[in-house]
């Protein structure tokens, strides 16, 4: 019964780890200003086909058959989460120095598809319409991110980077009225700053 409830998951989360990596490896590999606008036309390229796609019909029933693998039923008739990953990822970016942003960008990347496959696979206790399991989940991942891009990249400080795991898993549990693609990046990516200013 669980595992029928992951399967339909396991392809929306695959896409979420890959986008986000494909960002992230882009801000570390190439020069920021490139990638920039790069993922600023494309965000603002998705976001007009995803309101455009809600206005016409029968493109609308076109992408959801084409992409239903990746959709939630109820992004039919609403903007899709890619639309707000993709603006998260463009703010992150903007906004936050080169590893505060990466960091970001991953803990999104992977912390919430975590929080998702495990709440639905072993998902009890249940809070906020989230599960302590899937959130639980989400930390232990987001801390292994941290860890180890600290561990290879050697910044940001260790504090930091704890710090912004934590407040992901935060952002990814509190019942906000925006979408945590947002809130888990911007979230966790304001914190890190503040904190890093902090240290010194």
């Amino acid at each position: 019964m669980k595992a029928a409830l992951v399967r339909p998951a396991l392809p929306r989360a695959i896409f979420h780890v890959a986008a986000g990596v494909a960002i992230a490896a882009a801000f570390y590999l190439l020069p920021k200003t490139p990638v920039l606008i790069g993922l600023a036309f494309g965000t603002v390229i998705f976001i007009v086909f995803d309101l455009t796609r809600l206005r016409l019909p029968g493109l609308g029933r076109r992408f959801s058959k084409w992409f239903a693998p990746y959709l939630r039923r109820a992004e039919d008739a609403r903007i899709t989460g890619a639309s707000y990953f993709l603006v998260g990822c463009l703010v992150s970016a903007v906004a936050f120095q080169r590893d505060i942003a990466m960091l970001a960008i991953l803990f999104l990347s992977f912390g919430d598809p975590a929080a998702t496959i495990f709440g639905l696979w072993k998902g009890h206790v249940r809070f906020w319409n989230k599960s302590f399991e899937g959130d639980a989940a989400c930390l232990v991942v987001c801390m292994a991110i941290s860890l180890l891009y600290i561990g290879i990249f050697h910044g940001p400080p260790l504090v930091v980077g704890i710090v912004g795991a934590f407040f992901a898993v935060v952002f990814e549990a509190l019942p906000l009225p925006v979408n945590d693609n947002l809130t888990i990046p911007i979230g966790s990516g304001l914190i890190m700053t503040i904190v890093g200013a902090l240290m010194g």
